[in-house]
């Protein structure tokens, strides 16, 4: 998925999809949530559909990322038209007096900055995404309930887009929190979700309903190597994440709260005859590692006939993360480092087959003059090179060859052909 960040997606695979994406806890290294709650100025001069201390936060947020994260994209998201024109006037007229950001904003960039309002967004994705409300409360202080595209039907789906937009940070902007909202009041499903999101952004990505407390339980030998490594001083959280895909256990920083800076998992025998078990590990490994994490792996043989041993590799591999983590740090507030968003190829398989030639005629107009079978045989032939991909970067590899821009008729159609090669084993 785009999302660098597991709590980036959550909110929406909990309360959308239904549980039904596998997605990859973040090490906490980086927070990709933040929520910036703007005191609204009641007065003649503001808008209950465009509160201007909003106006004004956006801006200043704007600045801050293309003054320091300049290599990074970024979208603003608004609710309604007239908040993101407001947006777009108070931003040109600061940015004469900072000439210095003019190649932040260049229109020729392959990912160019944007205002949007909520209805123009689908299928733009950026590295950050700053998600501005916009409406507010009366001259009187009284919350309106009234949020444009949010109370009509199909509000949550329009919703749901907005906030899946980044890859790896999303900046919630408002002047009012989830408590100013009161439940009975929202009836439409689109405002509903938007209090709920409220509650999870303004939680740091905590807030999430029951996902987080329906924890898997530990193994018998998932449950002796975190008492073993418990005992050495290793403080370890049981069973991280909040999809179907746990992290069997996480070492915590020692000094910083929520930042996490090892990954064990605990594979058992059965791993070891298991062809595509162990591609799907080294894929996961992969990812995880791309997001940040150092990976620790310990197999049950060598833990039963060696303890000790393995005990004193998992104290070292603790050890060094650390010490990483630490050195990290203290390099100062610089930018995350470039991850690309899949993981790369595994080197157990490095050398790729040569494939043959196309299997279809490709160029057509639309999705829709491919037959699901020229879909799967396409599939068929990017996977015939013999390397591991996930199935987004199939998919990405199937847009391109292609020749189309993503799109979501585009995005269901490969997505079917490739749930069909799956099945095929």
């Amino acid at each position: 998925y785009r999302s660098l960040d597991e709590s980036l997606i959550a909110f929406s695979n909990q309360h959308v999809y239904g549980g039904r994406l596998v997605t990859f806890p973040g090490a906490g290294r980086h927070a990709s949530l933040e929520h910036h709650l703007v005191t609204q100025a009641l007065g003649f001069e503001d808008r209950e559909e465009s509160v201007a201390d909003e106006v004004k936060k956006v801006v200043e947020l704007i600045l801050r990322h293309a003054t320091e994260r300049p290599d990074e994209s970024l979208g603003v998201i608004t609710l309604g038209i007239q908040h993101q024109q407001r947006i777009e006037k108070q931003l040109d007229f600061v940015l004469r007096m900072h000439p210095e950001l003019d190649p932040f904003f260049d229109e020729s960039k392959k990912e160019r900055f944007f205002i949007k309002n909520l209805e123009r967004v689908q299928g733009d994705e950026r590295d950050a995404i700053i998600l501005s409300i916009g409406y507010g409360k009366d001259r009187t202080g009284k919350l309106l309930y009234q949020f444009g595209p949010l109370n009509q039907n199909g509000g949550e789906r329009r919703l749901n887009v907005a906030i899946t937009r980044a890859r790896r940070r999303l900046a919630l902007v408002s002047s009012f929190g989830h408590r100013d909202m009161d439940p009975a009041r929202t009836k439409a499903r689109g405002a509903d979700l938007l209090r709920l999101y409220l509650a999870y952004v303004e939680s740091g990505g905590r807030l999430l309903g029951e996902s987080r407390g329906a924890q898997v339980p530990l193994n018998d030998f998932e449950e002796d190597v975190f008492q073993a490594l418990s005992a050495k001083g290793i403080a370890l959280e049981p069973q991280w994440g909040v999809s179907r895909y746990r992290i069997d256990m996480v070492a915590k920083h020692p000094e910083t709260p929520g930042r996490f800076v090892l990954a064990i998992e605990c594979d058992g025998a059965s791993y070891h005859s298991a062809h595509t078990a162990r591609d799907r590990d080294r894929l996961r490994q992969q990812h995880l590692e791309a997001l940040g994490w150092r990976f620790h792996r310990i197999w049950s043989t060598d833990w039963f006939l060696n303890r000790d041993v393995e005990i004193a590799r998992a104290v070292k591999a603790y050890e060094d993360a650390l010490a990483t983590a630490d050195r990290i740090e203290a390099s100062g507030p610089s930018a995350p480092p470039k991850v690309s968003p899949h993981p790369v190829d595994p080197p157990a398989n490095p050398v790729a087959k040569k494939r043959g030639p196309l299997p279809i005629k490709v160029g057509r107009e639309t999705i829709d003059r491919y037959a699901p079978s020229e879909l799967l045989d396409l599939v068929l032939w990017v996977q015939s090179d013999g390397r591991l991909r996930t199935d987004t970067q199939i998919l990405d590899e199937m847009v391109d060859t292609l020749g189309f821009k993503r799109g979501s008729r585009i995005v269901a159609n490969i997505e079917a052909a490739i749930t069909r090669y799956r099945a095929q084993g």
